[in-house]
């Protein structure tokens, strides 16, 4: 059975982690609580398993309503598929936000004393000058790469493997932040910047930050010094700034005010901070960032289109599983290789494309996805976005010049480091499997079930529809056996109204089979079966038990 983390609720009415602590398997990191508190270090295999986020889906869903399976198509948006850069990711993501903790351990008096030190320097606008160790304990880290790759959703999905609060009780008493993740604003505002980080913390926490330190009236310098203080304070082990490429639209010496904040949490006091953003991020970073890159260790990140290899295979074969068209169409290379055509790699082109391909599929009747139907939903739906993939098409560099969010950089790091971390497909052919046997256990709403059972013995779906919306509203509370029943009747009277008999009898002469049936100790279900008014398909969908 597995042990259920511990929770306790703060006066803000936040649940968050009390710290539990798992003792270090390195040396490193042995003794200290804010590493110790954090969870275990993946393997790759299992950090291909937490990262996945497949939502839930039944083959027989294709039989719902168009306005039910458009609701489902939602999904979609939902999905996650990681490949192997994201697994690169969260292996360089586990050991930045670890190392950065590595020589800030509230266990040790230096701790204590370097907070009180700090105070005083930052209150007394001193020049900082924190211990050299644990200067360098801290490090940059940097993802770019071209708009709707999924840096974004990598991370975050990433980020939702750490707690994100956790408190320490006694002898500790203090709440550690573990993470805070902050979009750069439009403007490139430092103080917007602040102002946003008190908010975040003060929703995590409950203080009131914001009140006191946060204000418009407040000045950029003293939110900068309160900012870097509430940081050591709660041992915020990673600053995660989002959109960088709005520094771009600072005016004046604001972008530099921003990355010389960004220079002194992480050189001056030990707060790592990664850096997201597109590849108009690339100039800024290499120029005005290059102080506080040269403490990485962790080495920078970039993610262009991706290639059409192991990797795309397994993102397509995997979204492919989520067909709502009543025609299934097996996926083959044509179908791959038009989806990489169309999209030029960029995973969220890809979905958009396989999202709308199903929706035009569905709405026009044809009910099935093919390489002439995703060319054809790009030609019509996706113009926007046209010039950006016909450029990325014809390898122009000039013409990709033009549009700096997707300008590929020529690393030869990233072009040579293509070695797969594990065997992808493998490991995607085992999760699939596991959902399959996964999805036998699951239950489906109520609503969904009833249909679907009614559908499987040939009722018409909308017949179907309209009787599991009448009893469920009717009789919300009954089992699906029930429910089935109910149904099963209701229809029969609706059938009987039709033909101008008095719908009583039918209803009488079910009623009978069931009281007969009962008199036998049979279930309802079995009675109605033995008369032949169930098929016994429906055994299938029956869930024992509900």
């Amino acid at each position: 059975m597995i042990k259920q983390p511990k929770t306790i609720k703060l006066e803000n009415g936040r649940e968050v982690l009390l710290a539990e602590y798992q003792k270090g398997e390195l040396t490193d990191y042995k003794g200290n609580p804010l590493i110790e508190v954090l969870p275990p270090i993946l393997s790759f295999d299992e950090s291909f398993n937490q990262l996945c986020y497949l939502p839930e889906y039944h083959p027989n869903e294709k039989n719902l309503s168009i306005h039910l399976r458009y609701h489902a198509l939602l999904r979609l948006t939902r999905f996650f598929q990681p490949v192997n850069q994201t697994l690169k990711l969260e292996v360089r993501f586990s050991r930045f936000i670890r190392d950065g903790y590595v020589y800030r351990n509230p266990l040790q008096k230096q701790h204590v004393q370097t907070l009180n030190e700090l105070h005083n320097k930052l209150v007394n606008n001193e020049e900082i000058g924190l211990p050299p160790n644990i200067r360098n304990s801290a490090s940059s880290f940097t993802l770019i790469g071209f708009s709707g790759i999924g840096k974004t959703s990598a991370i975050e999905r990433i980020l939702s493997l750490y707690p994100q609060v956790i408190l320490h009780q006694h002898p500790l008493n203090f709440i550690q932040v573990v993470w805070i993740k902050l979009n750069c604003p439009f403007d490139g505002s430092l103080k917007t910047l602040c102002m946003d980080f008190f908010q975040k913390i003060d929703l995590q926490i409950g203080t009131n930050y914001y009140e006191k330190y946060g204000k418009p009236s407040n000045s950029v310098s003293s939110m900068v010094t309160r900012m870097g203080q509430i940081s050591r304070l709660h041992c915020v082990g990673a600053l995660i700034i989002d959109e960088i490429q709005h520094l771009l639209s600072a005016k004046g010496v604001a972008s530099e005010m921003m990355m010389n904040f960004f220079v002194t949490l992480v050189n001056e006091i030990g707060i790592p901070v990664m850096f997201i953003g597109t590849m108009k991020a690339r100039a800024l970073l290499q120029k005005d960032f290059r102080q506080a890159r040269r403490s990485s260790g962790q080495g920078d990140m970039v993610w262009q289109q991706m290639k059409n290899d192991e990797d795309w295979d397994v993102l397509i074969t995997s979204m492919w599983d989520y067909q709502w068209t009543k025609e299934y169409k097996e996926l083959n290379k044509e179908i791959i290789d038009t989806f990489y055509e169309e999209s030029q790699g960029i995973i969220d082109i890809a979905v958009k494309l396989y999202f709308l391909a199903q929706t035009r599929a569905i709405e026009t009747g044809v009910e099935k996805v093919t390489p002439q139907l995703i060319r054809k939903v790009f030609k019509e739906d996706l113009k926007l976005v046209h010039p950006m993939i016909n450029a990325l098409k014809s390898g122009d560099a000039a013409a990709i010049a033009k549009y700096e969010d997707i300008l590929p950089m020529d690393l030869e790091e990233y072009i040579l480091n293509r070695t797969p971390i594990i065997d992808i497909k493998a490991q995607m052919q085992a999760k699939k499997e596991k959902i399959a046997q996964d999805r036998l256990k699951t239950d489906i709403t109520k609503l969904e079930k009833l249909i679907i059972s009614l559908i499987n013995l040939d009722v018409n779906e909308k017949v179907a529809e309209n009787a599991a919306k009448y009893i469920l509203k009717k009789s919300p509370d009954l089992t699906i056996t029930q429910l089935m029943t109910e149904a099963l009747i209701y229809i029969e009277e609706k059938k009987q109204n039709g033909r101008n008999i008095k719908s009583n009898s039918s209803k009488n002469n079910l009623k009978l089979i069931i009281d007969t049936g009962r008199k036998n100790k049979k279930s309802a279900y079995e009675a109605l079966n033995d008369e032949g008014y169930i098929k016994s398909g429906l055994s299938e969908f029956i869930i024992k038990g509900v």
